[in-house]
């Protein structure tokens, strides 16, 4: 699944039509369109009348259409606009696209005259942070690669740094001082239904996007069913939450009053029922999260929604021989599988234990 052409192209497809309908100027492909090679590179011009395409370090101009940099002028300012590949993702171009140097590519480009260069660098944080120590003449720097924010300003050899992978939940706003070559403003604003209402064009290209993209994982599902001998059962000592009821009737009852019981039936009401990247978190003891429970909606159906098994561990043993010793210490250690920083930023383990407690 990881090295699914046709999802990372439907992927890039979607988001560069999107960022069309909002005006976006300038598109940096990063570590997966590397990663995906020269047809997904030329795949990009297909998908965006509007972005420039931009990477300062491509190896031997490979592909038709990209710019190395793109200036921006604003009052007679003249602003340079550049991404950089760290070369150490070179090794999992699986079809052989190369990059120049990181630091020589830059260097070039600032030679051209400039008022303002930004750089977006598709490094891991760490790389892109030394990089900066050894790199001169960033005026900020985008860090594109890991997830998560930067809430506070941090400057690395007088270049400002900035941060926002947030799965599209705050945008960033950044005011320049040329006078004094600095920020004089940077926030982040946050992203919700509250304050700004859907656009009926985006919501409608996601919700083709979501389409294509169940029937797609539909497919390979089918697929796999095909290769699958249906006389071998799939082997899980995970139960189901219909062989606990009969001794823990009040015990579901409850359960089936809290959010984790239509776990699954949010995943169809948004057309991810078969998506994996979903499903671990929706679904009891899945293999994705190193358990020997859920594996697919064809081979463990029983396992669908965020069951007592997930919570309390695997019943089998439990059913053989009820009076012997069942169910995990239930700490944070367990919740934060799928409540993390970036699908549950609230999380909290004290009070949100509450709302399942019986």
């Amino acid at each position: 699944m990881k090295n699914d052409f046709g999802i990372k192209n439907q992927v890039l497809k979607t988001a560069l039509e999107g960022y069309d309908m909002m005006g976006t100027d300038i598109f940096t492909p990063g570590a997966q369109e590397l990663i995906y090679g020269r047809n997904m590179m030329l795949a990009l011009k297909d998908y965006t009348d509007q972005s420039a395409i931009i990477c300062g370090n491509l190896k031997g101009a490979l592909i038709p259409g990209f710019r190395t940099h793109k200036i921006i002028e604003i009052d007679g300012k003249k602003i340079l606009i550049t991404s950089i590949i760290d070369k150490k993702l070179e090794r999992k171009a699986i079809h052989g696209l190369k990059v120049e140097d990181p630091l020589s590519s830059l260097n070039q480009l600032l030679k051209i005259p400039h008022d303002l260069a930004i750089a977006v660098l598709h490094f891991s944080d760490k790389r892109a942070r030394h990089f900066l120590r050894t790199a001169s003449g960033i005026d900020i720097a985008i860090l594109g690669t890991q997830r998560g924010v930067l809430r506070k300003n941090e400057v690395i050899n007088n270049c400002m740094i900035i941060k926002n992978n947030n799965h599209g939940k705050t945008i960033g706003y950044l005011d320049w001082d040329f006078a004094t070559a600095k920020a004089t403003d940077n926030k982040l604003l946050s992203i919700n239904k509250e304050t700004y209402s859907a656009d009926k064009k985006i919501v409608e290209l996601v919700d083709q996007h979501e389409a294509w993209l169940r029937q797609h994982y539909i497919k390979i599902e089918n697929s796999k069913s095909e290769k699958t001998d249906p006389a071998v059962a799939t082997e899980t000592p995970y139960v189901g939450n219909t062989k606990c009821v009969s001794c823990h009737s009040e015990i579901t009852t409850s359960w089936k009053k809290t959010r984790h019981a239509s776990a699954y039936a949010t995943l169809q009401k948004k057309c991810k029922d078969f998506c994996p990247d979903c499903l671990p978190c929706h679904s009891t003891g899945s293999e994705e999260h190193g358990k020997k429970g859920f594996s697919s909606p064809s081979k463990t159906p029983h396992l669908f929604n965020v069951q007592c098994e997930e919570c309390h561990g695997p019943a089998r043993d439990h059913i053989k021989n009820p009076e012997g010793p069942y169910k995990n210490t239930i700490n944070a250690g367990i919740c934060i599988n799928c409540h993390t920083t970036n699908t549950d930023p609230e999380f909290s383990f004290p009070e949100d234990r509450k709302l399942i407690a019986h």
